[in-house]
Formats: C-alpha cells, sequence, structure tokens
C-alpha cells in the first residue's frame, strides 16, 4: 500500500496549489481504517486545486490497488442498520429520477452498496441491476433484490452491451474513483442514445464546504476529489453528457449516526459526541439536511 502522486483528471495538469493540509500522516498503517460510514477514524490526506482548470482533488492518494483491496474488504454495518434513514434518502433520490425518465426503463445503479436504492426502484417499476465491489455488501443486495442482477465486482471488471441501459446512478461514488473520466466514458458507452446519467458529489463551492472550511465534514481521506458545479460540468462534457439540472443534495440521517462520526475526529468534538450518544432519546430521532453535496442530472449527448 502507498500514495501516489496524480495528474489533475480533467485536463491533466500537474500544477498544484495547496487548498488543504492533510490532517492525517502520510505513513498512517492502514487506509481501511479511514474508509466508509464505519471508519474508525476521520481525516484527509493533502487536498490541492489544479492551477490549470480548478479541479480539487486529493494529491498524493492511495494507489489503485489499495483502493481495490479496501473496496473489495470493505464492511460497513453502520451503513445497514440505517434502513429506515436509507430508504428515505433512497426514494428522494427515485423522485429525482423519476422526474427525468419514467419507470420501466433499464436502470444500472454503480456502486449500490446493499441495495437500498434498488429495491425502491425495482418497487417502482424499473428493470434494475447492481454493481458493487465490495463483497459483503453485494450479497446483503442480493438478498434485498432476488430478482436482480447484483455484480460483486469493481466498475473496470464488468462490461455490458453498447446501449444496455437507459439510465445510469452513481450516489456517493465518482468522488471515490480512481479516474472519474475514465468511469464516465464507459458508462457513456452503455447507456442507449439520450439516456440519462444521475449522480452526487461533494460540492467544494457549496456553502457548507465555505462555512465549515478546513472542518467541512466532507473532507475525507477516501473522498479524491471535489468538484465545483463549473468542474463537473466540464469532466461530464468531455465525457459526452450534457448537464440539464444541478441541485443541492440531502440526506436522511439519525442523530445517533451524526453523533457517532463526530466522534470520530480527536479533541473536544469527540468527548461531546461521546456524551451524547449515551442519550436514547437522541438516538431515536432523525435529521434531513445538505451537507454540501450536490446532485446532478445529465443527459448522453
Amino acid at each position: 500500500m502507498a500514495l501516489l502522486e496524480a495528474a489533475c483528471d480533467l485536463c491533466g495538469g500537474t500544477a498544484f496549489e495547496v487548498r488543504y493540509h492533510a490532517t492525517i500522516p502520510a505513513t498512517s498503517s492502514d487506509p481501511a481504517l479511514y474508509y466508509s460510514s464505519s471508519r474508525l477514524h476521520a481525516g484527509h490526506l493533502q487536498i490541492v486545486r489544479c492551477q490549470e482548470c480548478g479541479l480539487v482533488m486529493t494529491n498524493p492518494r492511495d494507489d489503485p490497488e489499495t483502493l481495490r483491496q479496501v473496496y473489495t474488504a470493505l464492511q460497513d454495518p453502520v451503513y445497514d442498520i440505517e434502513e429506515h434513514n436509507r430508504r428515505r434518502t433512497a426514494l428522494d433520490h427515485l423522485k429525482f429520477v423519476n422526474r427525468h425518465l419514467s419507470p420501466a426503463a433499464r436502470l444500472l445503479d454503480v456502486g449500490c452498496s446493499t441495495g437500498f436504492f434498488l429495491a425502491e426502484a425495482q418497487a417502482a417499476g424499473w428493470q434494475v441491476t447492481g454493481i458493487e465491489p465490495s463483497t459483503w455488501a453485494a450479497q446483503l443486495a442480493q438478498q434485498r433484490l432476488p430478482g436482480a442482477q447484483i455484480h460483486p465486482a469493481a466498475l473496470e471488471e464488468i462490461d455490458f452491451a453498447p446501449q444496455a441501459f437507459e439510465a445510469v446512478t452513481l450516489w456517493d461514488v465518482l468522488e471515490h474513483v480512481a479516474s472519474p473520466t475514465q468511469v464516465l466514458q464507459r458508462l457513456e458507452a452503455w447507456l442507449s442514445p439520450g439516456g440519462w446519467l444521475f449522480l452526487n458529489v461533494p460540492n467544494i463551492d457549496s456553502w457548507q464546504a465555505h462555512w465549515m472550511g478546513r472542518r467541512w465534514v466532507l473532507l475525507l481521506r477516501e473522498h479524491l476529489w471535489y468538484y465545483s458545479p463549473a468542474t463537473l460540468q466540464a469532466t461530464l462534457a468531455k465525457t459526452g453528457f450534457e448537464m440539464i439540472s444541478v441541485r443541492p443534495n440531502y440526506v436522511w440521517f439519525s442523530i445517533e449516526n451524526v453523533l457517532r462520526r463526530a466522534a470520530q475526529y480527536p479533541g473536544i468534538l469527540k468527548s461531546s459526541a461521546q456524551v451524547f450518544l449515551k442519550s436514547d432519546r437522541l438516538k431515536r430521532l432523525s435529521i434531513h439536511f445538505a451537507m454540501g453535496e450536490m446532485q446532478v442530472a445529465a443527459r448522453k449527448q
């Protein structure tokens, strides 16, 4: 496992300015401790801005083999126990998709995790297929959707016929992959003419990112790319898509989940969160809020 210096995925540039200094040492022993909702520690490596096009990225970052190993072996029980709120978020995503395309079409969910979104889409009449690199999550997704095709593999290990789908979704996925442009080019080939792409990613230009600064909760080791609407639009145009709609992304979380995430950070935030975690009353509450992500609909050109 090693850290890798990377070029800008959008323009190929290699000149960067530091946006946020690393909060964890480059020599940290086990990268997996910093990944997923079940992470034991929160923090990020150095985050830089490309001086040529403005794309913000983690650099250096975990190398592709490390990413492959981490995501294949990843188990995320904290994600799955939030079933009620995950389903509520999935329904919000599905409403967004349904505004642009009618159900009964063929839909591919990339990084489908344990299948909450696919289950809601299938129930609404979509013909669903999922890809998930985590063996643990893919097995749970297959149990949740016994009649669907769930592929337990990384995207580059799977191939579909050209124009196999009318819609592709990537919920909290694009910021995790080694090369978003390569992923999008691959997906573009699998979409039918005029097909739709739906995704959400951290928005480095969001008010939450500006207000929280270096304490923004989406500054994480597992996030390799931080888009603005402009850099995402340019990335989509480069890979054959037209960005049609962009809006803030809202999620549902229990207070317990929020406090658990706060407890991953050192200092007073950790100790305060641990105190409130003892309250059973707080654990039962849920909130609907935006963390600084954007939700996007794009169409194949």
